[in-house]
């Protein structure tokens, strides 16, 4: 991907924020679209159409599967897109002063993304088991190696999440 600026369409932002995992069926992301606009079936439909083809056309979500069965995959490009957006939105209104701080912030992000992609593979193979019984050890052991990455996320998470907050009443008495 090159260093060009990616600009994402609000409402779409809002979409893509409600998916769980790394991955959405065509149809459910219209229905989610219909749910939380209100929009009907064929404005639901046109705001998926042009923001996937622009978002596909950037390398950003992966098309997959038949066209009546269209699965969209969301790269950690777009994860990471889509966690920088909520925080920059979260944290416009109180500006976080020095460079440890902000790295602290930056660590969070990338963290809790790497979280989310993590949780969409244990999703994965937990999907596997039930489809593929005769690769049972295989995929168990593959899903507790998971399992074991993604708590040491949760405790990095928890830890930079402590260190943020204890760093805000720091500079709150010194104020």
């Amino acid at each position: 991907m090159t260093n060009e600026t990616i600009s994402l369409n609000q409402k779409f932002r809002k979409l893509l924020m409600r998916v769980e995992g790394t991955s959405i069926g065509r149809k459910q992301l219209i229905e989610l679209a219909e749910n939380l606009f209100k929009l009907s079936k064929i404005q639901a439909q046109r705001l998926v159409a042009r923001n996937i083809h622009a978002l596909t056309t950037k390398d950003l979500i992966v098309a997959t599967g038949e066209n009546n069965a269209r699965v969209y995959l969301i790269t950690p490009e777009l994860l990471v897109i889509l966690q920088k957006s909520e925080y920059e939105k979260t944290t416009k209104t109180h500006v976080v002063e020095g460079t440890s701080s902000n790295e602290l912030m930056t660590e969070e992000i990338k963290t809790s993304t790497e979280l989310k992609i993590i949780l969409g593979e244990i999703q994965a193979y937990q999907d596997y088991l039930e489809q593929f019984p005769q690769k049972n050890k295989t995929i168990l052991s593959l899903l507790n190696k998971t399992r074991d990455h993604a708590s040491d996320l949760y405790g990095r998470l928890s830890a930079i999440n402590k260190i943020i907050k204890a760093t805000e009443i720091e500079d709150n008495i010194t104020c």
